[in-house]
């Protein structure tokens, strides 16, 4: 499979895909927190960069994305199985 670059997508593409993990996200505990590097985002801080696409925003969809395609091509149940 060719690398992913989300850098690289169509913009209405790269919005839907917002919209998936924003919806993701939204479902998720309030209490959700990542941890990148040594600083922590709680659920709110997630949600902003999502939506406005910075950086920490796209690394996200892009993991997001990532787990979701593992989970439709079966890989992520032959990884955990």
């Amino acid at each position: 499979m060719d690398e992913f670059n989300i850098h690289k997508i169509d913009p209405e593409l790269l919005e839907e895909m917002k919209k998936i993990v924003v919806a993701r996200i939204r479902t998720s505990s309030d209490d959700l927190v990542i941890t990148i590097g040594d600083k922590d985002y709680n659920k709110k801080e997630i949600l902003e960069s999502v939506e406005k696409g910075d950086e920490l925003g796209l690394e996200i969809i892009d993991t997001q994305m990532e787990f979701l395609r593992d989970m439709a091509s079966g890989l992520f149940y032959k990884q955990n199985a």
